[in-house]
């Protein structure tokens, strides 16, 4: 069986190779021009469409990769601050 190692290195192998032509075809029907997509390009694609459907999975991967907190789950959440006194 392979090694932890040799796997990563052929799954990041795999991405780098050029899109197919379905896989292009998928990126233009989703409203992307890109001119020379690879497999990883169409993967983070994939991920977004999921994330912008609302995916909290895919959501929470997105901000794990960008490190954007603007993608925080947790913003518009009412906190409601007690300032009347008894």
């Amino acid at each position: 069986m392979a090694k932890r190692k040799d796997l990563k290195k052929i799954m990041e192998s795999l991405l780098k190779q050029k899109a197919s032509e379905k896989e292009r075809e998928f990126l233009t029907e989703l409203g992307f021009t890109i001119k020379n997509p690879t497999r990883q390009t169409v993967v983070m694609a994939a991920l977004y469409k999921k994330a912008a459907a609302g995916d909290l999975s895919a959501i929470k991967e997105l901000r794990a990769i960008t490190g954007d907190s603007s993608l925080d789950i947790c913003r518009g959440v009412v906190t409601i601050i007690d300032d009347i006194k008894n």
